[in-house]
């Protein structure tokens, strides 16, 4: 081991310190999540709304599944954790509509233990055409 003398370096430590490689930090790797049994997925972002304007809720992906006679909605975030972002059935009781270039929203009760109040969802898809591909589906699959 080489040892320092009242701040002089010594003939080791000069070697040790000529052979420093650059630091390459790991990346992070994330996994995509697939939802089983899902006959839809599309990718989108997110919203709740809160007093009078929306709020972030997360960028993930919106899976269609049917569960016995129902089907489940579930927006997963897109994250190693794959965190549950919405998680609701998908019945005929609950409005959606087509707002904007490339928004659905849907109103309902994500947690009836929680609040008995229903909160307005909106849905970010990409592109205009997905919208409307979501919209038809989301009409199509109420149960």
């Amino acid at each position: 081991m080489a040892t320092r003398v009242f701040g002089t370096k010594s003939k080791e430590s000069e070697k040790v310190g000529d052979e420093d490689d650059e630091y390459v930090p790991p990346k992070a790797e994330v996994q995509e999540y697939k939802e089983e049994n899902a006959f839809y997925n599309k990718k989108c972002k997110l919203f709740f709304k809160k007093d009078s304007s929306f709020k972030d809720k997360g960028v993930g992906t919106l899976y269609l599944k049917k569960i016995g006679e129902k089907v489940l909605l579930v927006i997963r975030a897109d994250t190693n954790l794959a965190t549950i972002l919405l998680n609701i059935h998908l019945t005929k009781n609950i409005p959606t509509a087509r707002i904007g270039k490339n928004n659905v929203t849907l109103v309902c009760l994500p947690d009836p233990l929680e609040s008995l109040e229903p909160v307005t969802f909106l849905v970010r898809v990409k592109t205009c055409e997905d919208a409307d591909e979501l919209f038809t589906t989301l009409e199509e699959n109420k149960t």
